[in-house]
């Protein structure tokens, strides 16, 4: 008996998911040493690049020898799914942004080194917010819920879309363990948001819209560095 058939849907991706833990594990540990230092911003990015290469590569493996599956439907919902999820996304990027403003306005009477800088700045962008963070918002949203979420709902259906979003949330706070606390936590609100929104319509551009505003506007508008 193959592989294949002996491993159910479910344990097929229990299997996945400890398997990526254990290699995010195995990159934290290597990654003083590619890089010469400890985890700071300007370097996160090759933590990041390294997650994006090993689940790629753990993906195409589960999915040739296990029942994993990759569901590639994600991008193709239909266009009126992508229609009202990109409505959706739109709205709550809009709401997202306006919420920026506010906190960088209330920094400005606080900080005067924030109110020093200029609203909406190029200069905050480094080389991985310039030409990899976009790559990496639409990479990590394919794999988060067209791979994690509609395999773990596969795989538990006696379980209701919340135990699947939030199943997949804690996974994606596992996978920024190299991270500090705060973007931990950061990490699962978003894949939990987003997570709702792809349960909805089943389209993950919205998801896409979203993840790359959260990551991307607070630097743009300054209340982040």
């Amino acid at each position: 008996m193959t592989i294949r058939k002996r491993l159910t849907p479910a344990l097929s991706t229990l299997l996945f998911l400890l398997t990526a833990v254990a290699c995010q594990v195995v990159a934290i540990k290597i990654f003083p040493h590619v890089v010469g230092s400890t985890l700071i911003e300007d370097n996160a990015y090759i933590l990041t690049r390294m997650m994006e290469g090993y689940l790629v590569v753990l993906t195409v493996i589960f999915a040739v020898f296990t029942r994993f599956k990759i569901h590639f439907e994600c991008l193709n919902p239909g266009k009126e799914r992508v229609k009202n999820d990109l409505i959706i996304s739109a709205i709550i990027s809009v709401v997202l942004i306006g919420g920026l403003c506010v906190v960088r306005v209330v920094q400005n009477f606080f900080f005067p080194e924030i109110a020093a800088r200029p609203w909406f700045g190029s200069l905050y962008l480094g080389t991985y917010m310039r030409w990899f963070y976009p790559i990496s918002a639409v990479l990590q949203e394919i794999f988060v819920k067209g791979v994690v979420e509609d395999n773990i709902s596969a795989s538990c259906k006696k379980y209701n879309k919340h135990f699947s979003i939030w199943m997949t949330a804690l996974f994606f706070f596992v996978l920024h363990m190299g991270y500090e606390l705060p973007m931990m936590f950061g990490a699962a609100i978003l894949c939990a948001l987003t997570g709702y929104l792809y349960e909805k319509n089943k389209s993950v551009w919205g998801s896409i819209l979203i993840h790359f505003v959260i990551g991307f506007m607070p630097k743009i508008i300054g209340v982040s560095r």
